[in-house]
């Protein structure tokens, strides 16, 4: 289903709308925001996260604008992840500096630079993966980055696992140009 018909449905029928929204998009968002937030380790959150992002979008979107619901999702997505994230964070250091005044100083070997670097790399990746569009993306998300194996995206996605490795195959002989142009190698 199109954004514009999901629109459409939603300004007609707002229950059958918002159900075909929550049906196209489940999947879309919750691999947005597990991937935002295996980073910070509040995997466990993801379900209760892209409910509530869902929700945010039947509550607040405007049908009437002609920007893409795909972009807005995502960007709805990405930004209640960061959120989560955040908060995670503050909670952590308030408790670790409660819970561990007393202990030694332990040296960082974090790079930051590293980090940062390695961070760019994947939005450029999870963008380019992206760009594949559905269910591409959808296979090589659940793949690499939460390592699935061919049955269970198969069921993830309603798929025969046939399919799903021929799909995944094609899939990267087409992302592979892309990213050698971006210097990205795996």
């Amino acid at each position: 289903m199109t954004d514009g018909e999901i629109k459409m449905l939603i300004r007609t029928s707002p229950d059958e709308g918002y159900r075909a929204l929550f049906d196209e998009y489940w999947q879309y968002t919750y691999t947005i925001i597990c991937q935002m937030l295996r980073g910070c380790g509040r995997l466990r959150a993801a379900e209760e996260c892209t409910s509530d992002v869902l929700s945010d979008v039947m509550l607040n979107y405007d049908t009437a604008y002609e920007g893409s619901l795909k972009a807005y999702i995502g960007t709805t997505a990405r930004r209640r992840a960061i959120d989560i994230c955040r908060s995670s964070k503050k909670r952590d250091s308030i408790t670790s500096s409660l819970d561990c005044e007393d202990a030694p100083e332990i040296s960082s070997s974090e790079d930051i630079a590293y980090d940062a670097e390695r961070s760019e790399l994947t939005r450029l990746l999870i963008e380019q993966i992206n760009a594949l569009g559905e269910p591409d993306s959808v296979i090589i998300i659940q793949k690499y980055f939460f390592e699935r194996n061919s049955i269970e995206i198969g069921r993830l996605i309603g798929m025969n696992p046939i399919t799903v490795r021929n799909r995944l195959s094609r899939a990267l002989k087409r992302l592979k140009p892309v990213l050698e142009k971006l210097d990205i190698t795996l």
